[in-house]
């Protein structure tokens, strides 16, 4: 006998047994990767952040994990300003100078304890020259930033961290493409992810989820072979000859970045720049095996070249610029170098009044 539906019921118990099948599968292997606890789909992890209508996604004032996976275990606090530091950030006292840090997971740096961040050991190397002021670093870095949420960050919280030095930390391997999907939230001078609540909760979802962020990001390499012809969307940004999505995100970046000096100008802060590189520009195994991929797809990766393009798409802000050649592990020399020519008293008109 058929149902009003057009199906057998033997037909719908069927559907319905493989459904629970695979609704208990997949409960069994969500369970079994966070015992591992290594995705950033945890719960634990993602408790860290907030959705803020000004800014999108920051981190939560007053979050506090610890954050275990496979390779580490990290105390991660966050304080009421909302950025990863120990003590509240106040009015800034007479003879404090603050930097205040931009940037991606790179800064955030999640890998390791709050005393070994890139931003807490420039503060100790720049307070051990002496002097008469104490220099504050601010860690403003936050875990999937690309430069036009670091804008939106920058203008709705950290300027008013009262900065002496904004120094912006631009990953290479992934800024471009990032600025380039965000770019109508550019356009619009806010996120966007209110106006489609269906996608946002979506996304909300997939973020939950350690399987479904797996499946993301299988997606996201298909996307990437299918679209640029390298095994991720960010490679092609090492394209001898990339797409256009590459030069519209360089674009973007640049606005983004010239909207942060301008706002760092008017607050008396002068700027700097941090070009830092994806691990396989360091690492000559890891280029090799991803340049081969990329080659069988019919493209040529080159090394360096997402550094020089972003040097030259970024040079027209007029902040001075440090390239660091370690990738990941820990920028603090070459901010300190960027921190010398973004302080120097013969600094170049035009970042004091970009």
């Amino acid at each position: 006998m058929m149902s009003r539906s057009g199906f057998s019921p033997s037909v719908v118990a069927r559907g319905l047994v493989l459904l629970v099948l695979l609704l208990v599968e997949f409960a069994v292997l969500e369970a079994g990767l966070r015992v591992y606890g290594s995705f950033e789909g945890t719960t634990t992890f993602q408790s860290l952040f907030t959705s803020d209508p000004d800014v999108g996604v920051r981190l939560r004032p007053g979050a506090s994990i610890r954050y275990t996976t496979v390779e580490f275990t990290t105390d991660i606090a966050v304080n009421a300003q909302g950025v990863r530091d120990d003590e509240p950030i106040g009015p800034k006292p007479s003879g404090e100078r603050r930097i205040v840090v931009l940037g991606d997971s790179l800064v955030l740096s999640v890998q390791v304890p709050l005393a070994q961040t890139f931003c807490e050991n420039l503060e100790r190397r720049l307070n051990a020259r002496g002097g008469p002021d104490r220099w504050r670093v601010i860690n403003g870095g936050v875990q999937g930033y690309g430069p036009v949420q670091e804008w939106f960050f920058f203008d709705k919280i950290a300027a008013a961290f009262q900065p002496d030095v904004v120094l912006i930390v631009a990953f290479v391997g992934n800024d471009a493409i990032e600025a380039a999907d965000a770019e109508a939230a550019l356009d619009a001078g806010h996120p966007l992810e209110d106006a489609q609540p269906q996608v946002n909760r979506l996304r909300r979802l997939v973020r939950s989820s350690i399987v479904l962020q797996s499946v993301r990001l299988r997606w996201d390499q298909l996307r990437g072979r299918v679209t640029t012809g390298t095994p991720e969307r960010p490679l092609a940004s090492y394209l001898a000859d990339p797409p256009p999505i590459v030069s519209e995100g360089l674009g973007v970046s640049r606005r983004a970045f010239e909207l942060i000096a301008r706002r760092a100008s008017g607050l008396g802060a002068r700027t700097g720049l941090v070009l830092m590189p994806a691990r396989f520009q360091t690492d000559d195994p890891d280029f090799g095996r991803l340049a081969a991929v990329v080659q069988e797809a019919g493209g040529e990766l080159v090394r360096n070249s997402a550094s020089d393009r972003f040097k030259a798409a970024l040079e027209p802000i007029g902040a001075p610029e440090a390239r660091s050649m370690v990738a990941n592990p820990s920028p603090s020399p070459v901010a300190w170098m960027c921190w010398r020519r973004a302080t120097k008293p013969s600094m170049s008109s035009s970042l004091r009044t970009a």
